[in-house]
């Protein structure tokens, strides 16, 4: 009998650690993810000769496993990009606190658990999350993001920015910025 009852604990151990399981992220959730497979570089020019010059790192993944009583039983898959705007560029993270240091950046979070997922897209102070009707598609691999739609706007730079647009294969093609000055992707 002492078998029998090991076994049944076995399986019930087993199940409940498929339970914790996350799936896969899908293809249209890493649309936002594919143009980093690498870190690159990007010089922005405004329409007055102005440079930003933003080093896109290449995305990062991460998970974790949480089996606690007090925060609980589960699994989390995390994929970020962080992105820096280097010394010299016109827009600025803002700085901290300690007034020494500035805000490091991520274009996008996205973490997925078996029973929820997150996604936040965020560029030289936008941030879109929470409301679900930020996404503005111009075409099949075109969307455009407006500070009308974001959750927050300005949030830990200098000087914001008013829209972007996003490109699924290039990342950020072009975004207007407080002033309504448009700059490109050179």
């Amino acid at each position: 009998m002492k078998p029998f009852l090991f076994i049944i604990m076995l399986l019930t151990l087993t199940s409940c650690f498929r339970m914790f399981a996350v799936e896969d992220f899908t293809e249209e959730e890493l649309i936002w993810f594919k143009p980093f497979s690498k870190t690159e570089t990007v010089i922005y020019t405004s329409e007055k000769g102005e440079k930003d010059t933003i080093i896109f790192n290449s995305t990062e993944i991460d998970s974790e496993s949480v089996r606690n009583f007090e925060r609980g039983y589960y699994d989390t898959k995390y994929l970020t990009v962080p992105y820096i705007l280097t010394n010299g560029s016109y827009h600025k993270s803002a700085l901290m606190s300690d007034g020494k240091n500035r805000y490091t950046h991520h274009f996008a979070n996205f973490s997925k658990s078996s029973s929820y997922s997150n996604l936040e897209i965020t560029f030289i102070g936008l941030l879109f999350g929470q409301k679900q009707n930020y996404l503005e598609k111009v075409n099949d691999s075109t969307y455009f993001f407006s500070n009308a739609n974001a959750d927050y706007s300005g949030m830990n730079v200098e000087k914001g920015i008013k829209n972007f647009t996003f490109n699924t294969r290039l990342g950020i093609v072009e975004f207007v910025d407080d002033r309504n000055i448009k700059w490109k992707r050179d």
